[in-house]
Parts: C-alpha cells; structure tokens; sequence
C-alpha cells in the first residue's frame, strides 16, 4: 500500500504520462503554467502591501492568457483583421502561426487562474506543496475537459489521499458505466448523422438538417456529459470528488436555468471570475444587460476562435436579459412539474438552445446561416422523410444505416427516460438503492449496451478541443 506521498507521486506521474500520450513536447506547457500559478500563490502571500499583491496577481493572469491567446486566438484575430481590411477594400495579408493548440488549454489555464485569484482573495490556503499543485493542475480525470475544478473543492482532498473506499468504488463504476453508454453507444452514433450532414450542408435537405440538429443537442450533451461522468467516476476510484458538471439540462424551462444545469463549472467560473467582479446584477439596468451579454460572449469565445462561438454565447447572453424582462424576479419561483405551462415554456427554452446549437456545430458562419435558410424551405419533406424507411434512404439522407437511425432514436428515448426518472436522486443513488438482482443488472445490460452497440471508432470528445 502506498503512503500518502506515494499515491502524491503516483498520481502526478499517471497525469503527466496521460498528456504525454498526446504530445509529449507540450508537457513543458502545462508544466510552465502550473509553476508559475504556483510561484505567483506564494509571491502574493508574502507581498507586504496590497499594491504588491495586486501587481503578482495581474503578472500571472497576464501571462497566462498571454499562453492562451498565443495557441488559441492569435491566428483567429488575424484573420479578423484580414477580413475586416478586405471589407473595407483594403485588403492586406499577415501571417498565421502554424501551430498545434495544446489539448484543453482552455480548461488548466482557467484551472490554475482561479487559484492564484483565491489566494489574492484570502479564500484559500497557499499550497507549499510544488508537487500536489502540479497535480492540483493536471490531475488527469479533469485535465483535458474539466469539470474545471474549484481550488476550495480540490486541493484540500489532495492533501488528504486516503479516502480509499468500497462505496467510492461502486459510485466511480456506475458513473463510468453510465458515461461509456452516453458517449460510446449514444453520441458516438449519432456523430455519424451530425458530421455527414454538416459537413456537407450545400447538399443537405431541410429534413436532414432539422434530423442533424435535433441530433446534435443530444450528441454534444451526451458526448460531454459522458466525458464528465467518467471523470466523476475515475476520481471517485482515488476517493476524489470532483464538481458536478450536468443536471438534466434539457428539462429546463427558461435558458437561466439551462446554464444552471449545463456546464456547472464554467458558467459558475465565469460567475465568480468575471461577471461578479463586473458588478454582476448590483449595477444600473444598462449596465447589468451588458455584463451579460459581455460574459456569454467571453464564454463563446472560450469555447473557440470562430465567428460562430461568439454568435452562440451572445444568443444565450441576450435570452438571458430577455427572460429577466419576461419574467422578472419570478423567474426563479417557477415550480418544478409538468403542466401547460411547463411544457410550452420548456419547448420554448429547447427550441432557443438548438438554435444555438447550429451556430456551434456548423463549421463557419455561412455554413449556419445556409443550414437556417434550407430548414426554412421545406422543400421535399414528404418524400425526404420516406425515403428515411426505404433500403439505403437513411444512408443516403443523414449518412446512417436504417438500423442505426432507429437505434440512435431508441437510445434517444431510452436516455430521456431515465434521466427523466432519476433526475431528483441522481444516476449513482438511484442505481445503488436498487437490490442486487436489478442493479447487477443494470451494469450487465448497460456492459452489453456498450459492448454490442458503441461505436469502437476514433471518436474524440468534443470537449478536447477547447
């Protein structure tokens, strides 16, 4: 059995092996962020006077945004200032980077800033400790795409590694279960559906692409969350227990309370990191609209360098300022439950955040523009939708087999079922109140369900990219 700086070492050496397997040249990154967040901890508390501890704050946010900017949106910027000098007829040429953007940048910068932000705050203890911080950063279940783990929450466990127990196994497995079943046999098929058509929308039909969107709600939702389940439960194995990331986000019922739901992490960062340290909602009406729309755009273009991410956060920026005019304070006393109401309003936040979704799946803004102008000309939809049920019609349309179109439609409900059904208790308790005959066999029938039906391909997570 290894000792506590065992399992430190242990688990530091899987995480850095883990991002080796991606690119061994780009551990010297993560290493560097990591350091210098650690060293800019301990700076700040030594700082005699507030001014000090101010300048060692805004040095390492500036640096390391300088890291994320330099990898992620320079060339992104440089195109924008290409298009812009061609929009005005001047057009003038610059040179791009030719480099590889690190995998989840994103998500150990915001990691390691938030930290660093913690300890200039005095809401944490400083970590002493260089080795269980470089594992605080890149602690592998987390590392490539979140949930993007609070200092608060994280480093306090890590210095106490023996929280080894029978439970925590059986929780770990049922998530890893549940989440190898989301992304293998759910997202990964209905990837097939999403990459045909939206890769290739000029040919596409309004049919195919109405059946690509409603997809892609659930192929990114799944694929995600299927990431995020398996990391909850690979860190339950080492007695961690990291951030909730998802709680059904499609039952909700205005888009408030879909970003309360989806991605918990980063849109609870961007509360506490950004929007509050804006002024958040104690300012003038003016004001708090564009701290809003502000952040929801900051929180498109972390997702990516792309016209189309900026779009998707300010749809859901500006639906938030409208629901708060709509609805007014009572927006959060609307009662769980499923009336009329509930269901309009909930058709109502679904449609809004699949038309969000086209502007993040399409691959360029004319691409989402294109995919909303031929869903709207409902040119051949009978026969499009006959042909659906005829040998070779599904292939031919969406670029599946009839087979698994039904398949992906069952899966489809089958998950909307169960997430219906435990959305109170959660998947790990409703699975482990059972008794021993349904729950072994749930983990039999969903072993099966992976097995028989995943999709064994090289399917990356979405996620990985950002």
């Amino acid at each position: 059995m290894l000792s506590q700086k065992g399992r430190l070492y242990f688990l530091l050496a899987a995480s850095y092996f883990f991002y080796a397997c991606w690119s061994f040249s780009y551990l010297g990154l993560i290493f560097f962020t990591s350091s210098s967040c650690f060293l800019a901890g301990l700076l700040i508390e030594k700082a005699p006077d507030r001014r000090r501890k101010k300048l060692f704050l805004t040095l390492s946010i500036v640096i390391n945004f300088l890291i994320l900017f330099i990898f992620k949106y320079f060339n992104f910027v440089v195109q924008a200032a290409q298009d812009i000098s061609t929009y005005f007829n001047h057009p003038a040429h610059f040179d791009f980077l030719d480099i590889l953007l690190p995998v989840g940048i994103s998500f150990y910068t915001f990691h390691s800033i938030s930290y660093v932000i913690d300890v200039y705050r005095g809401e944490v203890q400083t970590e002493k400790n260089i080795f269980r911080f470089l594992l605080f950063v890149s602690f592998f279940p987390q590392l490539v795409a979140g949930p993007i783990a609070r200092t608060r929450d994280l480093l306090p466990q890590l210095r106490h590694l023996d929280n080894y127990k029978y439970e925590n196994f059986r929780k770990g497995f049922v998530l890893i279960f549940w989440g190898l079943f989301k992304k293998m046999v759910v997202a990964d098929r209905l990837a097939i559906a999403v990459n045909h058509v939206y890769n290739h929308v000029d040919q596409a039909s309004s049919v195919s692409l109405i059946i690509a969107t409603i997809f892609f709600t659930y192929q990114i939702y799944c694929d995600f969350s299927g990431y995020s389940d398996i990391a909850l439960g690979v860190s339950k194995l080492f007695g961690i227990d990291l951030m909730l990331n998802f709680r059904s986000p499609y039952f909700s019922k205005t888009v408030t309370e879909f970003w309360r739901r989806w991605h918990i992490s980063l849109s609870t960062w961007f509360r506490d990191y950004l929007y509050i340290p804006l002024g958040g909602n104690k300012v003038s009406q003016g004001r708090w609209i564009f701290n809003t729309v502000f952040v929801f755009v900051i929180s498109g273009l972390w997702h990516g360098a792309n016209y189309t991410f900026l779009i998707w956060g300010a749809i859901h920026g500006i639906m938030l300022v409208v629901e708060r005019y709509v609805y007014g304070r009572s927006i959060r006393d609307i009662q769980p439950g499923v009336d009329f109401k509930n269901i309009i309003r909930w058709g109502i936040t679904y449609i809004i955040v699949m038309i969000g979704w086209v502007f993040f799946r399409a691959n360029n803004i004319s691409d989402s523009f294109a995919v909303f102008g031929k869903i709207f000309e409902f040119r051949n939809v009978m026969p499009d939708v006959r042909s659906l049920f005829v040998p070779g019609g599904a292939e031919s349309l969406i670029g599946l087999k009839f087979y698994d179109f039904v398949l992906a439609i069952f899966f489809i409900l089958m998950l909307v079922t169960v997430s219906f059904a435990v959305r109170k208790s959660g998947i790990i308790n409703a699975v482990l109140n059972l008794s021993a005959v349904p729950r072994w066999a749930f983990y039999i029938g969903v072993t099966f369900l992976v097995l028989w039906f995943g999709k064994f391909g090289v399917n990356e997570f979405v996620y990985f990219q950002f």
